[in-house]
């Protein structure tokens, strides 16, 4: 037997296959169970002792063949094996004879069969001896690993067994017995919540880990390390028993990473840590002041010198390639803290560091400032366009200019985050920034004409450029022509690098976003350098660009995928008509790659351009969907790209045979197992994973996957009835993966099923209603599920938003079935009241510490108020505003942020429609509500204010009929004072309102002049729908007022119609009404409108 395993240990293919075949019979003779015992414990091979060990684990994790064994077989191999455990002396073996210990433990605990076991581990740990000890505690901490909930029963005796080890340790816990009971503590953390008596132990041991951890921490890096994990097990699995100790935790953590001694490993783990209970414990780390302490040790380490000046990583979470870094784990770990914190919380400790190292000659401080900005752009993004955005930029453009690129990078870094964060607002500073990075770029092209494709900042500035540019709309244009100029310099000039030729059709692309048809006068231009990529997609082409060029050998197929999504990109933009003769060739050349290619990040580039070419093809598309469809699917269902990381040995195995495996199959064909039938096959799959310490999936993999859901969603969209064949395959697929561990899976996903209920909806026969019901069936519950339980709040405000859709396109269907009112219901009171798994769930006693993601989580649950109210009876709903509006009030505080007061305000406006007749028990407290709120000093809280006096006045009727003079003063008195848009749009609402509502109460020939003068509307658009009701409402009566304004009410008219202002179908059929109106009634001031306009706009509207 030891010769046929020695052949496995060989680096010779034949000679293991060999091997592998004389094991497979030798393990069919039932004597081959006790030699591979006695070679466990004799052979002085210690990898074939390993290799025999992890045999009998591999075959002995399946209780019929140790049940099969008979009695006195077992009871040898118990003692056997249990002695080879205690003689044993090489790490790797005691590894795994303990985990076969584990795996028999697992079939003779119940039966309480190996009493001598844990007689031994008690004897054992209570041993005066320090190596005895630390024997038991090793077993157990093995064993425990291996199938931790058969402990569940024994609980009791374990929590005893450990808190008495660590009493005889005596307060000496930085050695190997007491890592091993943080190991076990490890072990076991999935079995503590729920249950009482382990909660209470925890409590009291918890304090002692971490005490351990730090003991281990001065003497043992890599067991401090690796005991770490138990945060992180307990922070997923039993949070309660952590929070009493968070402070204590944070703390250890903190003077960990401060220390340069210590491996980098450990100072990263010590972050991530504390990352995590930023996300989860936020309010504990507040109340204990912790808020502080961390940001001072975070931005040392920001502050730290990189390894290359050049091209030091910011973010590592995003790329396969990037290896965790003390500064990509810090600034991840202060975005973590800007994206939960209230930013009041967080600035001040910030700025304190920011302010003062922007003005120091230290580079490398200068870097962590610039950093800093940078990762708050996305959490404290309102805080900062409200009082600091133009301080902020003016510091960056000074950044961006400065010599040393350690400053230089991180300031365009913090450029592009503003760019994707800060907008609208950062775009009015265009002509300040643009130059800059203009200038930059001319500079590059210079060097490239010059020969030199040395171009250190290039990522950053193009980071930043694209970001700006694409986010500028119409604003780009008169800076397209030197754009675009600069980058096809880059793009023809022989020096480029294959990189520099990525970032410029990149940049391409964020441009064709902006200028959209515009971009048409290069167009020709760009395909045909788009044609050079994407017909010669082989890989030695490519590297003709540049041989040395890094990027080649990670990605070799980098340009063909930039190239595509720059196809897809201008497909959207460019116009229908312009794009329309490259649709066919498009087309094929997706489905050509498709076959040919193979490489995931081209998959997912390909899946784009398809749905950009079935924005342009729609039902025209139904020609190639059984073809691409199948690919997209076989995407969706792969499993490519998951990695499986092993426990301790077991690749030894798993990567080599897998014997037992194979005889259990043959086995299996000749036999029933009649002792162990039940649940046979869950417990061998469970088995199978017995060996897994755990999966990652490659991110160039789960982009695939993700683009491929996209792409489905947008097909469905587009092509409509075309794609009924296919929707039941989409729905069962993508519904498979709305649990999907990553949570840009689970979103798209949720998109997804949002579109496809939607296309059943507009199956308008009996089928199609009862397939519609039976998606719905499962997929409300579904979407109630991920809010109340899912972790992860970007997922529940997709969950949220996906089911606002659905009431608003679909309406009364998503309520009918039974139970779905009342989930929707209390998905909206729990996250109001900060019931949701993904909310901070400790007590507080101040509620204004939302950070800004809080804020939006409860914004769009207000969205979702307001779209449920209207598919349900008005009485069920006036009894749900009732319960709901104490909440919304409270958030009109004065002590609220602007956003939260215009959330309240504006949702219990957008509710008022859905009360109808119940709505005037609440007429009289709203209104004075409203009122006040006009002096508000935020534009949007006036803005919606105003729009909830018009909503009362056109809801409420005859119940604000006595105040129609309170509120025309009160606009006569704030109408000249008001200088934002949206209140003076929402102003003209309510005259608008008043009018339709009872115009005999409004003195007309005074107010409607007025009126007509705030038109056309600023900025809120939507209530073009009270204005042309109003307009329609006096015509239709007869009223002589609007003569003198017709001409003016048509150029509007048209204009909004032109330009397409109005999305609103009903508006636009108003719209509609009233020049069809004057067409028949007033066709001398029809015909004088008409002629004022250009030819091309005249032929619209003479048709």
């Amino acid at each position: 037997m030891e010769d046929i395993l020695a052949k496995l240990l060989v680096d010779d293919s034949a000679i293991i296959a060999q091997g592998t075949a004389e094991l497979r019979e030798v393990l069919k003779n039932p004597e081959s169970t006790p030699t591979l015992c006695q070679i466990v414990v004799s052979s002085v091979n210690p990898e074939i002792r390993q290799y025999a060990g992890v045999l009998l684990r591999k075959k002995f994790i399946k209780a019929k063949y140790w049940s099969k064994l008979p009695v006195n077989i077992r009871t040898e191999i118990k003692s056997i094996i249990l002695g080879g455990l205690v003689n044993e002396q090489e790490k790797m073996v005691k590894n795994t004879i303990a985990q076969l210990i584990g795996a028999i433990v697992k079939h003779e605990l119940s039966n309480n069969t190996w009493p001598e076991l844990f007689q031994f581990i008690q004897q054992v740990v209570a041993s005066n001896n320090i190596l005895e000890k630390e024997l038991g505690m090793y077993i157990l901490s093995k064993m425990t690993e291996v199938a931790p909930e058969i402990y569940l029963a024994h609980a009791q005796s374990l929590m005893t067994l450990l808190a008495q080890t660590y009493a005889s340790l005596q307060q000496q816990y930085g050695n190997d017995t007491g890592y091993y009971i943080v190991k076990t503590m490890e072990n076991l953390s999935p079995l503590v919540e729920g249950n009482q008596i382990m909660v209470n132990a925890y409590n009291e041991m918890v304090p002692l880990a971490i005490l351990t951890i730090q003991a281990l921490i001065e003497n043992n890096n890599d067991k401090a390390l690796y005991s770490m994990e138990l945060f992180y097990e307990l922070f997923e699995n039993a949070i309660t028993v952590v929070s009493p100790h968070i402070k204590n935790i944070i703390l250890m953590c903190l003077i960990v990473a401060k220390n340069t001694t210590l491996e980098d490993e450990l100072r990263v783990k010590s972050i991530e840590v504390i990352s995590c209970l930023a996300r989860t414990k936020t309010r504990a780390i507040v109340k204990n002041k912790l808020v502080e302490p961390i940001v001072d040790v975070l931005f040392e380490l920001l502050s730290s010198k990189p390894d290359d000046e050049n091209d030091e990583n910011y973010f590592a979470e995003d790329d396969d390639d990037i290896t965790t870094s003390l500064v990509t784990i810090a600034s991840e770990a202060l975005h973590t803290l800007a994206t939960n914190l209230n930013p009041d919380k967080l600035l001040p400790h910030l700025l304190k560091h920011i302010e003062p190292n922007l003005q120091t000659n230290n580079n490398y401080a200068k870097k962590a400032s610039y950093l800093s900005l940078a990762v708050l752009a996305e959490g404290c993004a309102e805080y900062i366009r409200t009082k600091y955005l133009e301080d902020f930029l003016r510091c960056i453009c000074q950044g961006i200019s400065n010599q040393s690129p350690v400053v230089r990078n991180a300031a365009l870094f913090a450029l592009g985050q503003f760019s994707e964060h800060l907008q609208p607002e950062i775009s009015q500073y265009a002509q300040q920034l643009l130059p800059v990075l203009f200038d930059y770029l001319g500079q590059m092209c210079e060097q490239l004409k010059q020969g030199n494709n040395k171009t250190p900042s290039a990522d950053r500035m193009f980071f930043a450029l694209e970001i700006f540019c694409e986010n500028l709309n119409d604003g780009l244009l008169p800076y397209l022509p030197t754009l675009m100029d600069r980058l096809f310099v880059i793009l023809e000039t022989e020096a480029s690098t294959v990189h520099l030729r990525e970032l410029a059709l990149s940049a391409i692309s964020a441009s064709s976003n902006a200028s959209k048809e515009n971009m048409l006068p290069y167009f020709p231009k760009i395909m045909s350098i788009l044609d050079i990529y994407l017909v010669n997609t082989n890989n030695e082409f490519v590297r003709e660009f540049d041989d040395d060029d890094p990027r080649m050998e990670s990605n070799p197929n980098c340009l063909l995928v930039q190239s595509l999504d720059t196809l897809g990109v201008l497909a959207r933009t460019i116009g229908e008509k312009n794009f329309s003769p490259f649709i066919t060739k498009s087309m094929n050349l997706s489905i050509t790659l498709l076959t040919e290619v193979y490489d995931p990040d081209v998959r997912k580039s390909i899946y784009g351009l398809l749905a950009s070419l079935a924005l342009l093809t729609k039902k025209e598309m139904a020609p190639v969907l059984p073809q691409i469809l199948d690919y997209i699917i076989n995407s969706m269902q792969s499993s490519d790209g998951v990695v499986t990381y092993y426990k301790d040995d077991a690749p030894i195995v798993n990567s080599q045979f897998t014997v037992y495996e194979d005889l259990d199959e043959k086995e299996n064909e000749d036999e029933e197992d009649i002792e162990n039938t039940d649940n046979e096959d869950d417990n061998d799959d469970d088995d199978a994973d017995d060996d897994v310490a755990g999966y990652s999936v490659i991110n160039s993999y789960i982009e695939e996957k993700e683009e491929a859901i996209l792409a489905l969603r947008e097909i469905a969209h587009w092509t409509e009835e075309a794609f009924m064949p296919y929707i039941e395959k989409s729905f069962e697929e993508t519904f498979k993966l709305i649990s999907y561990p990553q949570d840009s899976i689970r979103k798209a996903s949720i998109e997804a099923l949002a579109q496809f209920c939607i296309n059943l909806s507009k199956i308008n026969t009996q089928d199609g209603k009862i397939a519609l019901l039976k998606a719905l069936g499962v997929y409300v519950p579904k979407l109630s599920e991920i809010i109340r339980l899912d972790d992860d709040l970007s997922v529940v405000i997709t969950a949220i938003e996906g089911l606002t859709e659905l009431l608003k396109e679909i309406k009364e269907p998503v309520v009918i079935a039974e139970g779905h009112k009342d989930a929707i219901m209390n998905c909206i009171s729990d996250v109001f009241n900060g019931k949701v798994e993904c909310q901070d769930q400790d007590e507080c006693e101040c509620d204004d510490d939302e950070a800004e993601q809080d804020e939006y989580l409860i914004e769009c649950t207000g969205d979702l108020m307001a779209n449920f109210g209207k598919t349900i009876i008005p009485d069920e709903f006036a009894l749900f505003f009732q319960k709901t509006l104490p909440f919304l009030k409270n958030k009109i505080k004065d002590s609220k942020s602007d956003s939260q007061r215009s959330f309240a305000v504006g949702t219990i406006a957008e509710c008022l429609g859905s009360l109808k007749h119940n709505i005037v028990p609440f007429v009289p407290q709203l209104y004075q509500l409203f009122k006040k709120c006009l002096d508000d000093h935020s534009p949007e809280v006036r803005n919606n204010a105003y729009y909830g006096i018009g909503e009362l006045v056109y809801h409420g009727k005859e119940c604000l009929y006595p105040t129609y003079n309170e509120i025309l003063q009160l606009l006569a008195s704030n109408l000249p004072r008001e200088d934002s848009p949206g209140p003076r749009d929402n102003m003209t609402g309510i005259i608008a309102r008043l009018i339709i509502t009872n115009h005999s109460l409004v003195d007309v020939e005074r107010v409607f002049p007025v009126f007509v003068q705030q038109l056309p509307l600023k900025q809120d658009f939507e209530e073009y729908k009270a204005v042309f009701k109003c307009i329609l409402t006096l015509y239709q009566s007869g009223n002589e007022i609007i003569k003198p304004h017709i001409q003016t009410f048509l150029k509007i008219s048209i204009c909004l119609l032109h330009e397409k202002q109005i999305e609103n179908e009903e508006t636009k059929s108003l719209v509609v009404e009233f020049i069809n109106s004057c067409q028949r009634d007033f066709s001398n001031e029809w015909a004088a409108v008409l002629s004022e306009l250009s030819p091309e706009i005249q032929q619209t509207f003479s048709s």
